[in-house]
């Protein structure tokens, strides 16, 4: 007697997979609100800070396209368990040795297996729920500001309780959990077989100038995400925010509103601007211009505009997997959202580091907020002279 094969449920397989990627994220954005503690016991500059994020991220770039072009050809399940499972162990090492020069390699080994967990699993969501990607996609982008948020605001709690080493540990131990809860829920997913492509099929796609400007659109509203997500609890520890739960709270704010702002932005491109998506972008880069210029004067009078600069940055994101996805040919809808992540990490890998340099030569933060006004410019230009959609 055959056992009834236990049906799919995909909102259940979408809670699991949004929960793998806070704890992955929550990971990521570790170093941001310890800043203070790190420079006063290992000897280092903001900008050596900023790098512990920017490395990381860079490692994730460097190998983000071969993950889109595997999930193309296989079915991707089991690569997220590994993948886990490989920065649980290196982010138990980093735990360890809480050296810089062990930490620095180790969180860029820990970016590579990352780029393998983040895209499947946006990927695997998209087939979920086959008849509604768009806002399926949304809810789960949903996932990176609320871990992001969740590191930002017990971080410096774990911190005061444990050390700061604890932190880099903290966030990668549910996994534990999670990872089996994830592939109870992952069984019976339907997959559609992959589409047989050639190298060249595969490169010719990436040709489309269209998807190289919407990728460094969405370069420009990252950089904006990592530098207001990362920067943020620092500038508000140096205009006097001195409670490890005030400030937590307060920085954890700014990348929780992409909680809301992304599934919002999704649900506008397809709905009130459904005849042309650009219009998400070109609203929250005109109106994040002006917030950014204005921060560096307010003081601690700017913590509102810290919020709304989380928000605006992460408004677009679903548009831009949406409009991805349209440019390129279905069966590359994996390396599609491969590609967006690669190119937006361009700018997030840059502007951590480039903010920690601005405030290290100049003693103070006018300059990074500036420099991130002249890229929301430069994102607002790109998608004006990007084909409507």
């Amino acid at each position: 007697m055959s056992v009834p094969q236990r049906p799919f449920r995909p909102m259940a397989f979408l809670l699991a997979t949004w929960a793998v990627t806070v704890c992955s994220n929550a990971f990521y954005i570790a170093p941001a609100p310890i800043v203070e503690d790190m420079r006063a016991s290992l000897g280092i500059t903001y900008a050596q800070a900023g790098a512990l994020i920017s490395v990381y991220l860079v490692a994730i770039l460097l190998f983000q396209l071969p993950a889109g072009y595997v999930i193309d050809r296989r079915d991707p399940r089991s690569l997220i368990v590994a993948s886990t499972l490989a920065v649980l162990g290196l982010s138990i090492l980093i735990y360890a040795v809480p050296r810089y020069d062990v930490m620095l390699p180790l969180r860029f080994l820990a970016g590579i297996p990352v780029a393998f967990i983040f895209v499947p699993s946006a990927f695997l969501v998209s087939r979920a729920f086959s008849q509604t990607p768009g806002r399926a996609v949304g809810l789960f982008l949903s996932g990176p500001p609320a871990g992001t948020a969740i590191g930002s605001l017990l971080g410096p709690v774990i911190a005061q309780t444990f050390g700061w080493p604890a932190v880099y540990v903290a966030f990668t131990l549910p996994w534990l959990v999670l990872l089996p809860t994830f592939v109870y829920f992952a069984r019976g997913m339907p997959m559609p077989k992959a589409e047989p492509f050639t190298t060249a099929d595969y490169l010719a796609a990436f040709r489309k100038l269209e998807l190289w400007k919407v990728g460094a659109v969405f370069a420009c509203s990252y950089a904006a995400y990592i530098f207001y997500a990362g920067w943020s609890p620092t500038y508000l520890e140096r205009n006097g925010v001195t409670s490890a739960v005030v400030l937590g709270i307060l920085s954890a704010a700014i990348p929780a509103a992409g909680i809301l702002s992304r599934p919002i932005g999704g649900f506008l491109g397809e709905t009130t601007f459904a005849a042309d998506k650009r219009r998400v972008p070109m609203i929250a880069f005109a109106i994040l211009v002006i917030s950014s210029l204005a921060v560096p004067f307010l003081g601690l009078g700017s913590i509102p505009l810290l919020i709304a600069g989380g928000f605006l940055a992460q408004l677009p994101f679903s548009v831009y997997y949406v409009l991805s996805a349209q440019i390129m040919p279905p069966r590359f809808t994996g390396s599609a959202y491969a590609f967006m992540n690669t190119i937006s990490l361009i700018g997030g890998a840059i502007s951590p580091g480039l903010a920690g340099f601005l405030v290290d030569l100049t003693g103070s933060f006018l300059a990074s907020f500036v420099m991130i006004a002249a890229s929301a410019m430069v994102g607002l230009g790109l998608i004006l002279v990007t084909r409507e959609r």
